[in-house]
This record gives structure tokens, C-alpha cells and sequence, in this order.
């Protein structure tokens, strides 16, 4: 009888494990864009991914925090492709203020085109970065929303 439970045991102890394990797994967040750029200010800009929640993780320019995440009321993502150009977006709304993150690819004229950027738009202004090489995209692997 004793040996029936610890038999028992021995099965159900790695079950908790696995379970454990999936679950913190769940939690991990995937990076799915970043950028740096110096000019015109300089800005850092982290976007990730924790299961199908897309998150404004960092967002700070000249080393000031922007962005409250809290404060984000909605966020969307959109392709365009025509021939030789594709260009995905994500585009993040909190107030009056929109942060939109973008990665551009093309092959027009013979020459090969690749660049990840921001663009924030307040009331009535707009401000552009160019992200520099440190930075990346997966945006082209997120379905449209």
C-alpha cells in the first residue's frame, strides 16, 4: 500500500513541474521592436509582446520617460506592401498624443531600402526618428489588428 502512494507521487510530482514551468513561460515577454536613435533628440524605444498584449515598454527621450503605459487607450497594427515595398506599423494612442512605430523594406530603383523609425504626433506637431542599427522589427510576423 505504502509503496502504491509513493508510486503515485512520483507521478504526479513532474505534472506540477511541467504545469509550473507553462505558466511562467506564459509570462515572458518576446521584444518585438526596438529602436535608438540620437538625432533629432535622442530616444530608446522598447515594444514587447506578452502573449497577445503588445506593450509600450520603454519610450524615453533625451533619458526622460514619455510614456505612461497605464495611459495607452488603444493600440493597432497595419501592413502595406505594393510591389517591391512593404512597410508594417504599430501605432500606440494615449490622450491626445500617438506614438507610431514603423519598418520599412524596399527594392525600388536597384537599391535596397531597410528602416525602422518612430514618429510622435502631439497636438499639432509631429516629430520623426530614423532608429539606427542597434535597433530591430518583428513587426511583419503580427497578424494585422
Amino acid at each position: 500500500m505504502t509503496k502504491s502512494k509513493l508510486s503515485n507521487a512520483l507521478w504526479v510530482l513532474p505534472l506540477f513541474l511541467v504545469a509550473s514551468c507553462s505558466a511562467s513561460q506564459r509570462d515572458v515577454a518576446e521584444i518585438i521592436f526596438k529602436c535608438h536613435a540620437d538625432q533629432p533628440k535622442s530616444i530608446d524605444v522598447v515594444i514587447s509582446k506578452i502573449d497577445n498584449t503588445f506593450k509600450l515598454e520603454q519610450f524615453n527621450i533625451e533619458s526622460s520617460k514619455l510614456a505612461n503605459a497605464a495611459l495607452i487607450s488603444d493600440v493597432s497594427k497595419s501592413s502595406y506592401h505594393r510591389s517591391l515595398v512593404t512597410e508594417h506599423s504599430m501605432t500606440f494612442t494615449y490622450g491626445d498624443s500617438e506614438v507610431l512605430v514603423s519598418d520599412y523594406y524596399s527594392e525600388e530603383l536597384n537599391m535596397i531600402t531597410k528602416e525602422t523609425s518612430v514618429t510622435m504626433q502631439k497636438i499639432g506637431t509631429k516629430e520623426y526618428w530614423l532608429c539606427d542599427d542597434s535597433g530591430f522589427s518583428k513587426l511583419g510576423s503580427i497578424e494585422d489588428f
